[in-house]
């Protein structure tokens, strides 16, 4: 799977339901190239699955450019491998805390979600990084992440959290594939094909 392949199939499970993903545009053969485009705006209440009263916390071109940014860190830290050849370890969920000062609470979840909690901190970082916040706790539930914060925060990194949020139930929590949301005996994950097949053996 090529990293324009694997982000359409990330994209177009995100956006499940909204018109505008027929004008989705994806190119690049890289990390480094990868970029997709979409019409800006709000999309639909009901997309991938999850049901938004009023209106979904964040616009199209937000959880796309998070998409892009979590691809291009999964993509890269493979390299040069692809993603699926070297999955994220525990040692990299570690350095998590290394990497972002703001990263001070443990992490609740699999390695698979490495690189979709790295893309929303280092983008807070950029957009935030003189304001006062911190996450209170980070963890998986029902099989999608919660992230949970307080402090000052513009509304756009509302709208990052709350986007990384959505796209986590679309992510392998296990190894960071595109996945969907699966329940097991009452107990909810959310797993790609390979990983959902090793949960019923």
């Amino acid at each position: 799977m090529t990293i324009a392949t694997e982000t359409r199939t990330l994209i177009e499970a995100t956006l499940d339901g909204d018109p505008e993903l027929a004008k989705l545009t994806i190119a690049g053969a890289s990390a480094e190239a990868l970029a997709v485009h979409i019409a800006p705006g709000l999309p639909p209440n009901t997309i991938g699955g999850s049901t938004y009263h009023r209106r979904p916390p964040f616009r199209r071109e937000t959880i796309l450019d998070l998409v892009v940014r979590m691809q291009r860190l999964r993509w890269r830290r493979a390299a040069p491998l692809t993603p699926l050849a070297m999955p994220p370890v525990e040692a990299d969920l570690h350095a998590l805390h290394q990497k972002h000062k703001r990263a001070t609470v443990g992490f609740e979840y699999l390695t698979g979600w490495i690189d979709l909690l790295d893309a929303p901190f280092t983008w807070l970082d950029l957009i935030a990084s003189d304001r006062q916040w911190a996450p209170d706790q980070i963890k998986e539930k029902y099989g999608t992440l919660r992230f949970y914060w307080h402090g000052d925060l513009p509304d756009l990194g509302d709208a990052i959290i709350a986007s990384a949020e959505h796209l986590s139930g679309h992510v392998c929590e296990m190894c960071g594939a595109p996945g969907s949301q699966q329940s097991w005996n009452g107990w909810w994950s959310t797993t790609c094909p390979d990983h959902g097949r090793w949960r019923l053996s």
